[in-house]
């Protein structure tokens, strides 16, 4: 017997709401800075700035405090990243969760466990699908780090898949983070396939962190036990 259970969102639910995507996105930041270490740039610059000094100073010290600065500077540009994120979607479509979701063709799900708000999910249809489809999209998955793993997150997915199945859409689309390990571990085990993947910018580009596109394709079957 599961021991959540999934419903739509109600007013009382918004702290709660904006409470668990602030602590989800907040916890990409160290994934983000590894993704960022493993780059040829980043490679470069760590371990061959910090030995040039040396060869050309003979200064261990310095080089030490060129290591430390750089990366400090790294994980300030990753977090003030994702704070202006947080502050950007929490003036948009979380401030009025009622109207940007419930009120426009779409719908807002929360999973509740012990009387608490653990997971919450959205969807909303896309404005401009490609010719011949009806496309859902699929928005703001987060699951509470202390209720993962036990199939809250997939249990949401499903409710947005029936949602846009019962509806008439031929697909379910959804965008992620190249960083969000455990989102696409979910999608891809849930079958969506990946259809795309670009970079908002230039400066995305440099730090490595791109945006996935992926689709599920209502065409096929799909059993709620999966």
């Amino acid at each position: 017997m599961a021991l959540h259970h999934i419903r739509q969102y109600q007013e009382r639910d918004h702290k709660r709401v904006l409470e668990l995507f602030s602590s989800g996105m907040k916890e990409l930041v160290p994934a983000a800075f590894r993704q960022m270490l493993t780059l040829p740039h980043s490679l470069l610059l760590l371990p061959g700035v910090p030995v040039t000094i040396v060869l050309v100073s003979g200064s261990w010290l310095l080089a030490t405090v060129y290591s430390f600065l750089f990366l400090l500077c790294l994980w300030v540009i990753f977090w003030l990243s994702c704070r202006n994120f947080v502050t950007t979607s929490l003036q948009a479509d979380l401030a009025d969760i009622t109207k940007s979701y419930l009120n426009a063709h779409g719908s807002f799900w929360v999973a509740e466990s012990g009387g608490q708000v653990v997971g919450m999910v959205g969807a909303l249809p896309v404005k401009d699908p490609p010719i011949g489809r009806k496309q859902m999209q699929l928005f703001r998955l987060s699951v509470s780090s202390q209720h993962r793993r036990k199939g809250i997150g997939k249990a949401l997915v499903r409710t947005v898949l029936q949602f846009a199945r019962d509806q008439g859409y031929s697909d379910v689309v959804l965008k992620v983070g190249c960083v969000q390990y455990s989102a696409l571990s979910l999608y891809q085990a849930m079958g969506f396939q990946k259809t795309g993947q670009y970079f908002v910018s230039i400066t995305k580009r440099l730090m490595g962190l791109s945006i996935l596109h992926f689709t599920y394709s209502l065409h096929f079957a799909w059993e709620p036990g999966m």
